[in-house]
């Protein structure tokens, strides 16, 4: 058997001898409650002195060294390689990033459980993720401004509080990820602040900036989370601020301000963060005119060369499948500049019930080669629910994990995965087969679109051999929820779909969602379900007719 630790060490040796393990006596005690280790036994951890970080495991001795945290994840990987039993092993574990995190949009994805949110974070601590960003837009709990997301499951103070302390425990820093300009949509449609948007169309999600009184309100909301966040950084947004400048901020100049009034806000933000001696991150789309129109680019130019982006650390996010070279070239945007990055690639999650995998770990493995070879202070990889927040959040672990081993290891994810999750391959296969980009981008096209034109998308010949790859596989739950919407699909193709099939998705959608999340937003997806079984049945009328 091989010996397969997370990310790849730098140095590791194994003699092909096994020790029975009969528990750890002294294995840190909430660690080993929340891992399921057995403490009474013979076993002990010592840490001794040695260069780096690492451990060596003789006949009833584990001596460690360096990062504890990283030699705890590191023992419980071990443990999972053959029930009861620990390998003689030599380990050297070295990092590339300083910076190895995960953000998490709760926002349009549906506000997951406190339980869930810890078994994110042991799943994290297991792979060696150092932090954990919590995206918000109005689901912090604003004590000034209770009504904020309280019709939509937003958390409240203790649930937040105990997310903290159990990512402390674990050595993970939780950090909030804000809105704070744009992206403001479900606070600015809310009548009271319906005058802070800068469109007349409050669902637009864009602050006012030229309103004195918008931009207090938004250093209002950064102060509360500052002062109720004990960690160092606070994501402060910034992102896809379309609208600023087109709406009620043209109407008083009838001149285009926005890079101006993005610079002054940003900044002032900025300043509010470092105020209480913490340190800012923002994303870095618009202060890079990256997604702009050569157009748009020329007047956003000046905004870049502001030295006060040297004051936060700056998530540069893209989530295409480009090749290396294209991200060596974006992150170059920021470093010949001086400023300080992370990079941000993304689970190709949203607005899917499935990761679409193929396009997901090619931009991972290129954006952090590139990372890597531009010597960056790390990555910050995202899962998004905007456009569609159907996909589970335990659909996100192997890529949790695929994502460590490319940016710290080489890339070797799949054998990892099996002894790591204790999944056979088998099954490991078919998670691959569902997030092939023609199954996973089409799911919810041959559950919602009209029977005619899924024959002009979905090949049946691919999607027929996924599901006869699966047919005779005792699947996961959640696995087995997407065999049966491809089911479904191809029914539908053929004419045979039923209005019993939506119905009992829907059942087993709702039973999966309930089990990692709070109920708001899930009637949303249910209606779509049932929408799309009304659909059918007038169709089958129409056609019968």
């Amino acid at each position: 058997m091989e010996i397969k630790v997370v990310p790849e060490p730098k140095y590791l040796k194994f003699s092909g001898r096994w020790f029975k393990l009969d528990g750890i006596a002294n294995f840190p005690e909430f660690i080993a409650r929340e891992f399921n280790i057995p403490l009474r036994g013979t076993w002990e951890i010592k840490k001794i002195k040695n260069k780096g970080t690492g451990l060596r495991i003789k006949q009833g001795v584990i001596e460690i060294w360096g990062d504890v945290n990283v030699c705890l994840a590191t023992i419980i990987q071990l443990l999972r390689h053959k029930e009861g039993y620990l390998p003689e092993v030599e380990i050297h574990e070295e990092f590339i990033f300083k910076f190895r995190g995960f953000h998490l949009d709760i926002a349009r994805g549906g506000v997951p459980n406190v339980k869930t949110f810890k078994e994110i974070l042991r799943w994290l601590f297991l792979l060696k993720y150092n932090y954990f960003a919590i995206y918000f837009e109005d689901l912090f709990p604003w004590k000034k401004y209770p009504q904020i997301g309280a019709k939509r499951g937003r958390l409240s103070e203790d649930e937040l509080r105990e997310i903290i302390e159990y990512g402390k425990k674990l050595g993970i820093e939780v950090f909030p990820s804000l809105e704070l300009c744009g992206h403001m949509e479900n606070i600015l449609t809310l009548p009271e602040f319906r005058r802070f948007s800068e469109w007349h169309r409050p669902s637009e999600g864009c602050l006012d900036l030229s309103n004195p009184e918008a931009r207090q309100f938004a250093y209002e909301l950064l102060e509360e989370v500052v002062e109720f966040f004990p960690s160092k950084y606070i994501h402060i947004g910034g992102d896809e601020t379309w609208a600023l400048g087109r709406g009620k901020s043209l109407n008083k100049t009838w001149k285009f301000e926005g890079p101006k009034l993005y610079l002054e806000h940003h900044a002032e933000l900025i300043k509010i963060v470092k105020r209480y001696g913490k340190i800012p991150m923002m994303w870095g789309d618009m202060i890079s005119g990256m997604y702009l129109t050569e157009e748009e680019k020329s007047v956003w130019k000046e905004v870049l060369e502001e030295n006060i982006w040297k004051e936060a650390i700056i998530a540069n996010w893209d989530y295409s499948p480009s090749s290396v070279e294209h991200f060596i070239n974006k992150i170059k945007i920021f470093s010949e500049k001086g400023y300080i990055q992370v990079a941000c690639p993304g689970f190709n999650n949203w607005n899917r019930y499935y990761p679409d995998f193929s396009t997901a770990l090619t931009n991972i493995r290129n954006f952090l080669s590139a990372a890597r070879k531009e010597k960056i202070l790390g990555f910050l990889v995202t899962a998004w629910g905007d456009d569609g927040e159907e996909c589970l959040f335990s659909f996100l672990y192997p890529l949790l994990l695929a994502t460590m081993e490319y940016a710290e290891g080489k890339g070797e994810w799949e054998s990892k995965w099996c002894v790591i999750a204790k999944e056979s391959n088998e099954i490991l296969e078919i998670r691959k087969s569902f997030g092939k980009s023609e199954i996973a981008n089409n799911i919810k096209r041959a559950l919602y679109a009209p029977r005619k034109e899924l024959e002009k998308i979905i090949s049946y010949e691919v999607w027929d051999s996924v599901l006869r790859k699966c047919e005779n596989t005792n699947l996961p739950e959640d696995l087995l929820f997407i065999k049966n919407c491809i089911k479904l699909g191809l029914s539908k193709i053929r004419g045979k779909a039923t209005v019993s099939e939506y119905i009992k998705l829907a059942e087993d959608y709702a039973n999966l969602w309930l089990k990692e999340r709070k109920k708001e937003g899930l009637d949303r997806i249910i209606r779509r379900f049932w929408g799309a079984a009304g659909s059918l049945e007038l169709e089958r009328r129409i056609d019968y007719n």
